[in-house]
């Protein structure tokens, strides 16, 4: 992304920048003050100072700490918990942070509290995409695995219509990785959580975005 580029991966971006205190607005227009944000932000992280935001400059975005501030080390925390939750938990934190019920059959009871936390994150590093779940831990889904759809560790969302904005954002700023069969693959870290993102393209018809979500820290 650089001056000129437009759309939800800039604004993306540039809710990344504000979170370090870079005076730039959230519009989805890569402008001066975008730029000068970027050139700010790759100075103070040790990064070319060329004002485009590529894969380097977005993974120090969403991974990195504010350099201009001493820091001290943070208290050791436990990787969060990844019981099952029931429907109306799980639906109660999506709607907390403003993602619908998923459509049709889709079933949330018994999915992991993590795989929840999981794409709370995507939404929030997205900056705001529309997040549209289409499969969960219902029946129909492949068992294989540990980290299966059944296990609570998956779910599907949307690729078309209000979809699209979550497909830009993890083919722009994700790391493209071996595909799965003959599924493109990405693979990513939302809030320390592990994500990888598969383009599935069933025989039947009906693309989706296959995600798993699993914590390295804490097997489960």
């Amino acid at each position: 992304m650089r001056t000129g580029s437009s759309g939800p991966a800039v604004k993306a971006a540039q809710a990344q920048l504000a979170g370090y205190g870079n005076r730039t607005a959230v519009d989805g227009a890569f402008g001066p003050a975008t730029r000068n944000a970027a050139v700010a932000f790759q100075r103070s992280h040790g990064l070319t100072a060329d004002g485009i935001i590529g894969p380097k400059t977005w993974n120090k975005l969403i991974n990195g700490t504010k350099t201009s501030t001493p820091t001290t080390p943070a208290p050791t925390t436990p990787a969060p918990s990844n019981g099952r939750l029931t429907q109306r938990q799980a639906l109660a934190q999506l709607a907390a942070a403003g993602i619908k019920a998923p459509v049709g059959r889709t079933s949330l009871a018994g999915i992991r509290a993590r795989t929840i936390q999981g794409v709370i994150a995507l939404k929030k590093a997205s900056g705001g995409c529309t997040i549209v779940i289409t499969g969960g831990t219902e029946s129909g889904h492949s068992t294989r695995g540990n980290h299966s759809h059944a296990n609570g560790y998956k779910l599907n969302l949307r690729t078309r219509d209000e979809g699209g904005c979550v497909t830009n954002w993890i083919k722009t700023p994700q790391r493209k990785g071996a595909p799965r069969g003959t599924d493109a693959r990405w693979h990513g870290t939302l809030a320390g959580i592990s994500a990888e993102y598969v383009y599935e393209i069933p025989r039947g018809g009906g693309v989706h975005w296959d995600i798993t979500f699993i914590c390295p820290l804490q097997p489960g």
